[in-house]
C-alpha cells in the first residue's frame, strides 16, 4: 500500500489497490508481490497504464518483470535490435520488412 501511497493520489488509492489486486488472485499468477510493485513502477501514476499492465501480468507475468527490471532490454526498436533481427530473418531466407530499416 506504501507504493500505491506514493504514486497515485488519496482519492485513487482504494480503486488502485482494487485493481492491483487482480493479479495473484489465481494459483498461476506468480510472484504476486513482486509484479504487483512492478506494475506499479510502469504505471507511473496513470491508472490506464496499470489496468493493461495487469492484464498483461495476468497472461505472462514475465513480460512485466522484464519491462520493469530491463528497460533497456526490453526495447524492440533500437538499432542493435533491429540489426539482430534483420540478421535472424536473413539467416532463414526471409526478407526483412521495412520498419527494420535503420
Amino acid at each position: 500500500m506504501a507504493a500505491v501511497r506514493a504514486s497515485f493520489p488519496e482519492d485513487r488509492w482504494s480503486h488502485v489497490a482494487q485493481a492491483l489486486d487482480t493479479y495473484g488472485a489465481e494459483s498461476y499468477e506468480l510472484e504476486r508481490e513482486r509484479v504487483q510493485l512492478a506494475i506499479l513502477k510502469l504505471s507511473m501514476g496513470n491508472e490506464d497504464k496499470l489496468r493493461e499492465h495487469v492484464a498483461v501480468a495476468k497472461t505472462d507475468y514475465r513480460d512485466i518483470l522484464l519491462w520493469a527490471d530491463e528497460p533497456e532490454a526490453s526495447k524492440l526498436d533500437t538499432p542493435e535490435k533491429k540489426k539482430e533481427v534483420r540478421d535472424m530473418l536473413k539467416r532463414f531466407g526471409i526478407e526483412p520488412p521495412p520498419g527494420l530499416d535503420d
